[in-house]
């Protein structure tokens, strides 16, 4: 345990903002099954589990009418037709609402594998399909990549660990071997 206390000590604020950021965006790529699942073990195995944010309104699309009732709120569901709006407003709430819609398939993602899940959703709008995804990003744990240098060649496990360190990447678990005098 204290192994753990003082590698956590020794890692930089830039480390531990970048494996936080790594891990959102994980989370991110996740099915909500496959997330609901995590959390289940994670539970399990008394490890703490990320919480989603409580829910604050209740919304739905009927046609052209929202209805939106605010949980706690006083006033019930309270529906709000888009036919009521002038015509600019209406004009401007399509792009709007594209440009949410195209965003959210980014949602967690970066450079080449936003641009190709913003793609497949316009695609998929295109076709007239509402509910497109983008399919969930391949995923490699740091867990899975220590795992998988136990199969290498000292050398080879040496120049991985190297690399990895190089990039900032520090592995649980795994300790640079002294390199060899060859």
């Amino acid at each position: 345990m204290s192994d753990m206390v003082t590698e956590a000590a020794t890692k930089t604020a830039e480390e531990i903002e970048l494996e936080l950021e790594l891990e959102a965006e994980r989370r991110a790529a996740l099915t909500d099954e496959e997330r609901e699942a995590e959390d289940k073990a994670l539970a399990a195995a008394g490890q703490p589990v990320a919480r989603k944010r409580p829910k604050k309104l209740d919304k739905a699309i009927d046609g052209t009418v929202v209805k939106i009732s605010a949980i706690g709120g006083v006033q019930g569901e309270m529906a709000f037709d888009a036919n009521d709006l002038p015509a600019e407003v209406q004009k401007n709430l399509v792009p709007f609402g594209l440009g949410h819609k195209l965003g959210d398939a980014a949602a967690g993602r970066t450079g080449k594998d936003a641009e190709d899940a913003i793609k497949k959703v316009w695609e998929g709008l295109l076709k007239g399909d509402w509910s497109v995804r983008a399919p969930a990003v391949a995923k490699v744990s740091l867990s899975e990549i220590a795992k998988n240098l136990e199969g290498l060649g000292e050398a080879e496990k040496a120049a991985a660990i190297s690399l990895l360190a190089s990039m900032g990447i520090k592995l649980p678990g795994v300790v640079a071997a002294p390199a060899s005098a060859e």
